[in-house]
């Protein structure tokens, strides 16, 4: 077993664009995460990646086929603020995934946070 000063926990998701020009929500992102969201390698068109529900082929992050975006709050951000995340697509079915490293502040003697799974 290694020791570490920083707990670190994962989580992860999928998200269908299931209707070409609906925004849907990805997830969010607290101070002290960071996010990778990549466009499905079989999609049809560009996803576009925003920060709130009126992102648009105009004004999001373009992703096309297999390309990621990452995205880090630093922990000084604070736990308890967040940004949310949203994606619209070109084409019908197309999907975009997340993995997010969760969790991320030093681990002292006395935080109260539960310990990550060894």
């Amino acid at each position: 077993m290694q020791s570490s000063d920083t707990r670190k926990n994962w989580d992860y998701g999928q998200v269908n664009l299931a209707v070409a020009a609906t925004v849907y929500s990805v997830t969010n992102l607290h101070g002290g995460e960071s996010i990778t969201i990549k466009a499905r390698s079989g999609n049809n068109g560009m996803a576009y990646i925003g920060a709130d529900r009126l992102v648009s082929s105009s004004n999001g992050f373009e992703l096309d086929s297999s390309e990621t975006l990452t995205l880090t709050l630093p922990i000084t951000f604070g736990i308890n603020n967040y940004v949310d995340i949203f994606a619209t697509g070109d084409y019908t079915a197309d999907d975009v995934c997340w993995v997010k490293l969760i969790g991320l502040f030093p681990q002292t003697e006395a935080s109260s946070e539960p310990a990550a799974a060894q």
